[in-house]
């Protein structure tokens, strides 16, 4: 079957989250272009299973939704993505970061092979097995 420009004009489309279900990891998006509210569309993830990842969206998140047809009803959240509002944190491309709201973060710099990891609160390690530190030196303060 041969595709048209008119066949396709319409599913790949970009808005802002405007409500998230975390309990369902499904969200509503304002597509302001066209003045619509989609209906509640799955956020797709890197594993869902007995392996699983998961992180949230905000509201406010822009996004980049593929759409089923031409209503906004069907269709799943591809994933987030800069703007102007919202900008990388470091712009470092050796740099791996997570950052969290409450200004925890994981961060890792492959140049410099330095793991950081900042809680604002406590951090907590639990193991079925034996907890290993090792390094050439450890500080405990």
């Amino acid at each position: 079957m041969r595709t048209t420009q008119k066949d396709i004009s319409g599913l790949l489309r970009f808005g802002h989250v405007k409500e998230y279900d975390a309990a369902r990891h499904m969200a509503r998006v304002n597509f302001p272009g066209q003045n619509v509210v989609s209906g509640w569309l799955p956020v797709l993830v890197s594993f869902a299973g007995g392996n699983f990842t998961e992180a949230h969206v905000d509201a406010g998140t822009h996004v980049a939704c593929l759409m089923a047809g031409e209503g906004c009803e069907q269709g799943v959240i591809l994933g987030a993505f800069y703007d102007d509002t919202n900008k990388p944190g470091t712009g470092d491309e050796d740099v791996a970061l997570m950052v969290f709201a409450d200004g925890g973060y994981v961060r890792y710099d492959r140049k410099k092979h330095v793991m950081t990891l900042n809680s604002a609160g406590d951090i907590v390690i639990m193991a079925a097995g034996n907890v290993i530190v090792e390094g050439s030196r450890i500080d405990l303060n």
